[in-house]
């Protein structure tokens, strides 16, 4: 019975330990918080003259990583990965889609490769300012097509922001103010056929040449000019061989965090929402940074002797015959719907504006007209309620 007695104490001793080692792994790992890796290609400050700014990718990247570990209550934990140590954009989305990386920040290039509908925004001057171009980005038609790239390329778009500002063309032989102005120049792009279209149908010879070799290039005449954005000219020092600079604003060039839509489906519904909530945190923050540093290259690229130039509305409508060749290429090239309906949304955006803003200035000038009817009518009310509070006074006395 003793004997007994033991063992009895002995297995529940070891049971009772079993179990508090089972909970306590449980507790912990109920406790460990999901890990979101987020990668990006460069570093996180650039230089635009005497000031350093952080990158517009890296300023969202810190607005997403600061959300979403705050609207998660700590279960998701981000982690931020810059200066290409995970690999370069097409390595990094690689990763995403084979689950061993949550999250990027590609630019619109970046993307295409994955989900070539995305270069419906190359086509040029779509974008008066960037303002318009937030609104159709977080608008149906931009909800519509990112839904689409997460159904056939796996990836779901959290954040949307420019990558550096409006694109512009630059070059070394003069003042560009008009199209006519781009006819016989050679301009380096990249290797799209959609800035290519767009080059040769302002008149310009398209040369496309890697970011690298670029300075070189201009230093020596392979090219006259290029196009990029005032931030991208100043971190390539390109306004030392460039002397000219024009704010054609032809392409608002773009960037993404992203992640994985199967991932992201395999997570609880408030963990997805506090994925997509940090995602319009992080928009936010990437678009404020790349305004203000936009604006501060500008001046800075003045302050170091570039000649500047902001063409007059009727000098920008001579450049928008660009368009037609992209938009017929890019039609050929990937779904022609989308590139249809983007157009129709500007062109729609813009008479909505317009409407408002007349229905506004209607609203103001009838309601600056019926001033002198309403207040005449109060004095005749006033007067009317005088002579009856006088006429019962009279009577009381009598």
């Amino acid at each position: 019975m003793l004997r007994m007695s033991r063992m009895v104490k002995m297995v529940v001793a070891v049971f009772l330990i079993c179990t508090f080692a089972f909970s306590t792994l449980l507790v912990n790992a109920e406790e460990d918080p999901i890990v979101f890796k987020l990668a990006f290609t460069d570093a996180p400050k650039i230089q635009i003259g005497d000031d350093q700014v952080y990158h517009p990718s890296y300023a969202a990247m810190l607005a997403f990583q600061n959300a979403a570990q705050k609207n998660s209550a700590g279960k998701i934990k981000v982690e931020l990965y810059p200066n290409g140590r995970l690999g370069d954009v097409k390595s990094n989305i690689e990763q995403i889609l084979a689950g061993n990386l949550q999250g990027a920040t590609p630019p619109d290039g970046g993307l295409a490769p994955f989900y070539k509908n995305i270069q419906v925004f190359s086509i040029p001057y779509l974008f008066d300012n960037a303002l318009q171009a937030y609104e159709i980005l977080d608008g149906p038609y931009g909800q519509k097509l990112f839904a689409d790239m997460a159904e056939k390329s796996g990836l779901r778009v959290l954040a949307v922001y420019d990558n550096g500002g409006f694109r512009n063309f630059s070059n070394s032989k003069k003042s560009i103010k008009s199209a006519d102005d781009m006819n016989g120049l050679k301009f380096r792009t990249m290797d799209i056929p959609a800035h290519m279209e767009m080059v040769k149908a302002l008149g310009g010879a398209p040369t496309p040449i890697a970011w690298l070799e670029l300075y070189g290039a201009l230093q020596t005449g392979v090219v006259d000019g290029q196009e990029n954005s005032a931030i991208t000219v100043l971190g390539g020092s390109l306004q030392e061989v460039q002397k000219y600079y024009t704010l054609d604003g032809h392409i608002l060039g773009m960037a993404f965090i992203v992640t994985s839509e199967s991932w992201f489906q395999s997570l609880a519904p408030e963990l997805q929402d506090a994925l997509i909530k940090a995602g319009k945190e992080a928009s936010f923050a990437g678009r404020g940074i790349v305004r203000t540093s936009e604006s501060l290259a500008i001046e800075t690229l003045k302050q170091k002797g570039v000649d500047v130039y902001a063409p007059t509305p009727e000098e920008l409508k001579t450049f928008k015959k660009a368009q037609e060749p992209v938009i017929k290429w890019l039609k050929e090239n990937i779904d022609p719907v989308l590139v249809d309906e983007l157009v129709e949304t500007v062109a729609k955006g813009g008479q909505i504006a317009a409407d408002n803003q007349a229905s506004t200035q209607q609203k103001q000038t009838q309601s600056s007209n019926s001033i002198p009817y309403i207040i005449i009518a109060v004095l005749i009310v006033a007067f009317i309620l005088f002579a009856f509070f006088k006429s019962r006074n009279k009577k009381a006395v009598a």
